[in-house]
């Protein structure tokens, strides 16, 4: 089994954001007692994550540990490790001693920095990301000048930016869009909210439904939220990605398009809904879906991505609750 480098950084690198909102959309109108959802993990905490990907027609599983443990001064740090492909392409892959491109792809899909995480939930900074890099670097062959192709990738200011926006997604996904929501079952709320992308922030309209209680985990919740971005703020934002991702590609072209006038127009909806405790916010499973329309000159483009995470917390063992 034998799939390209240059894809695999395609695939599990910066893509267009499936980014949060910046802040929750205004409150809607809902009974008075409601209860306010809060992050409330326990310390030290470890789950397994499964995660399925499908992006420009090509899929993924891969499965790994996330760890949550306090830090001095107050707060939290979250990182990602034991990281594995289980398949590609539908295929299972082999055990055992890898190919050097299944090597190198591990090791890029592995460098992802430390998320620092707020007592209420939410993502303060990303750090580490020279040091995630160069850990995965070092896990990768060098044949073929691997090693170097992904060292001149990685070294871009703009891809350190997106893999920072692309750390910050998942939590904002699994916790971050629902700490501090006070909404009841059956109830929705909408309202303009900006949207912070690698290119910059956008205005977005957000919608956030509290879906009621769900029958297959004992005080889960279902939760969703729908960000749509479009006009022409938004395809601008687009012209800027289009950009950063060709420097970070390193791409040297005499004659570059004038992308910003194929553009017309650009439009993304992105839903994300979470089973998630009402009492702590620990996932039990999340499944984000995006898809971007992008009106290309005479050409609509449609390019769709989702990721769908499942939780095991029952293998680690986790710390006191807080």
């Amino acid at each position: 089994m034998r799939l390209a480098l240059p894809l695999m950084t395609l695939l599990f690198t910066a893509g267009p954001a499936l980014a949060g909102p910046a802040e929750a959309p205004p409150k809607a109108a809902a009974p008075a007692a409601v209860p306010t959802l809060r992050f409330a993990w326990p310390t030290p905490s470890r789950v397994t994550v499964t995660e399925r990907v499908v992006k420009k027609g090509k899929s993924a599983v891969m499965r790994y540990e996330a760890a949550l443990s306090a830090r001095q001064g107050g707060g939290y740090e979250l990182k990602i490790d034991k990281f594995q492909f289980l398949e590609l392409e539908g295929r299972e892959v082999p055990k055992g001693e890898l190919p050097p491109e299944l090597k190198a792809a591990t090791a890029l899909a592995s460098a992802i920095p430390v998320l620092i995480i707020s007592k209420e939930g939410e993502v303060q900074d990303v750090v580490g990301f020279e040091q995630a890099t160069e850990r995965a670097l070092a896990l990768v062959p060098e044949e073929q000048g691997m090693r170097e192709q992904l060292r001149k990738v990685l070294s871009q200011p703009a891809m350190a930016q997106a893999m920072k926006q692309k750390t910050s997604e998942f939590w904002n996904a699994w916790v971050g869009a629902w700490t501090g929501l006070e909404l009841a079952a059956g109830f929705e709320s909408t309202g303009p909210v900006p949207v912070q992308l690698p290119s910059g922030p956008v205005d977005s309209l957000v919608t956030i439904r509290h879906r009621g209680p769900d029958a297959s985990h004992k005080g889960a919740v279902r939760l969703e939220l729908e960000t749509v971005l479009e006009g022409e703020p938004f395809r601008k934002a687009m012209v800027g990605f289009v950009a950063q991702m060709l420097q970070a590609g390193g791409a040297q072209v005499k004659a570059p398009p004038d992308f910003n006038a194929m553009l017309k127009s650009a439009r993304r909806v992105s839903k994300v809904e979470a089973v998630t405790d009402a009492a702590t916010l620990r996932p039990y499973s999340v499944r984000m879906h995006q898809v971007t329309k992008l009106q290309v000159e005479n050409q609509e483009r449609e390019q769709r991505e989702e990721h769908e995470y499942s939780f095991d917390w029952s293998a680690p063992k986790a710390g006191k609750s807080r």
